[in-house]
């Protein structure tokens, strides 16, 4: 059964949000109406999202974000939901902040396109990201939102069904060609750590053991099932080095490349666009949804085997799959040395 939603206006970032909450992490499906008389009248599941509710109904409170198409500065004000702090708040609502809006907000990298006041930044500092000022830089936050809203509606709605998913460790390896045979995902990902920090950091190798604990751990809740999971330097594939948003982006589509694994940052892990679910990038500039595929890393060896000890190590490795294993999301691993591939 189709979930319905009222908005007083459907704008391109509503059907753009909406659509990656709803259909591709909560695997439902989802309609509109602007007709409060055909939302009333429907036996659907449903709910609205407006400045206002139209009576009793399910009601989500909007801002404004959503609603605008241009590109302004955001006064970000916060609110406490349950542990952590959230933009957007709003009162007499389901939920106590705009869960949409702020989703939007992380998505579609929004504060990316403002002017940073740091200029000798060479990319977008990491500290100047609203979840990182917020401290859930290290969750897939989109994600778990998702899942409060399904748990919400499955209690109002219990006809209402929701799509599985599985947890996933997709490792990425840069610049090289596929191989020719598929291997254990387990002993390979294992042996590229191994010989990665024999090579670029001899002095760490007690970090192996700590590694290898936490990714054979990560059999027990599955894979993909194909391991083979190289970039190439085709248009089907892309890794940008130094990701600027939206110039990196622009450039890609131009040149017809379809998916891209540069959704992090270059000196901090965690989740840049708050989701671990690959997503179509919208280009805020022209208002509008693309087909370029983001698939955003968690971590990097580089960022993960720099200036830490072992045990600041094993701490961030868990912290960054245990919050993936808890939605069954997608742990993206990018390795950016190109001299060096499981065999």
């Amino acid at each position: 059964m189709k979930l319905l939603v009222y908005v007083p206006q459907l704008s391109p970032r509503i059907k753009y949000i909406f659509s990656f909450i709803f259909n591709d992490i909560l695997k439902t499906e989802i309609g509109f109406t602007q007709n409060q008389k055909e939302f009333t009248q429907s036996n659907q599941p449903k709910f609205s999202y407006a400045p206002g509710p139209i009576g009793e109904e399910l009601f989500f409170k909007s801002t404004n974000l959503l609603m605008e198409h241009k590109i302004t500065e955001q006064q970000i004000t916060t609110t406490t939901f349950g542990e952590l702090k959230v933009p957007f708040p709003v009162q007499k609502s389901t939920l106590p902040f705009d869960v949409f809006a702020a989703s939007f907000y992380f998505l579609s990298r929004y504060e990316e396109y403002l002017p940073v006041n740091d200029q000798k930044h060479k990319h977008y500092p990491v500290e100047s990201s609203l979840q990182y000022q917020l401290d859930i830089l290290k969750l897939p936050i989109i994600d778990g939102w998702a899942l409060i809203l399904k748990n919400i509606l499955a209690k109002h709605f219990p006809s209402l069904s929701f799509g599985h998913k599985h947890f996933s460790f997709d490792p990425i390896y840069v610049d090289h060609p596929p191989p020719k045979k598929e291997h254990n995902i387990i002993s390979n990902t294992i042996t590229y750590i191994r010989t990665f920090i024999d090579q670029r950091r001899s002095k760490k190798k007690e970090r192996l053991a700590d590694i290898s604990r936490v990714i054979a751990d990560m059999q027990l809740y599955g894979f993909t099932q194909n391991p083979r999971f190289f970039i190439p330097q085709k248009n089907e594939h892309h890794f940008v080095p130094n990701l600027h948003i939206p110039k990196s982006y622009v450039k890609l589509i131009k040149h017809k490349v379809r998916n891209d694994y540069s959704m992090y940052y270059q000196n901090q892990s965690g989740f840049r666009a708050g989701t671990c679910t690959p997503f179509y990038w919208y280009d805020l500039q022209l208002d509008k949804n693309t087909q370029l595929l983001l698939h955003p890393v968690a971590a990097t060896d580089i960022t993960l085997l720099n200036n830490k000890t072992t045990e600041d190590l094993l701490l961030e490795i868990n912290e960054l799959v245990d919050s993936v294993k808890l939605i069954n999301g997608n742990f993206y691993f990018l390795s950016s040395c190109n001299d060096i591939r499981p065999q």
